[in-house]
């Protein structure tokens, strides 16, 4: 099936393939596509995503529309679909509930997702994952070409030696701490 994907924002994280689109549809020339796929990272993009959706149902094509920002949170994840090849997510969640944060509301509790291949992880707790799932997500980190960056927060209070021998080993290029 040919997913097409409009965003209504380019952002460093997002797919740049034929299939991915930042705005209304092409005036000239549309891609043959069997489906179109409206994809809402923040709330403030919401009413943009809509009109979005509208503009791209006049094309004569089938619509949904989702995202974080709608609370869909998925049980797997695609590398290259929603997210720029090279960003993963092998967990999504948070076994915390910090007044600040909005991860637990919206995305529940801590599930941990198959581990596909990828350098810059953009999960929303990873210390807080089962400790098989750490080591083998650092042993994917260490098999790629780019060095790792750790987009999501290490919650720092998680840290232990372990994790740190293990994070070192692989030379991070960036880490994120949270509180």
């Amino acid at each position: 099936m040919r997913i097409a994907r409009i965003f209504p924002r380019l952002t460093k994280a997002s797919p740049t393939d034929e299939l991915c689109f930042f705005g209304l549809p092409p005036m000239l020339y549309l891609p043959e596509i069997d489906e179109v796929h409206v994809s809402v990272t923040f709330t403030y993009d919401i009413p943009r995503a809509e009109e979005l959706a509208y503009q791209w149902e006049v094309a004569g094509v089938q619509v949904k529309i989702g995202g974080p920002a709608y609370g869909d949170y998925t049980k797997d994840f695609t590398p290259g679909l929603y997210l720029k090849k090279g960003f993963i997510i092998t967990s999504i969640g948070c076994p915390n509930n910090c007044w600040f944060c909005k991860v637990p509301k919206r995305a529940g509790k801590l599930k941990e997702l198959e581990i596909k291949e990828g350098h810059i992880l953009q999960d929303d707790n990873p210390l807080a994952c089962s400790e098989p799932h750490i080591k083998a997500v650092i042993e994917m980190l260490s098999r790629q070409k780019e060095k790792a960056e750790f987009r999501g927060g290490l919650e720092a209070k998680l840290l232990k030696p372990w994790h740190v021998e293990l994070i070192q080993g692989i030379k991070p290029k960036s880490i994120f701490f949270c509180k």
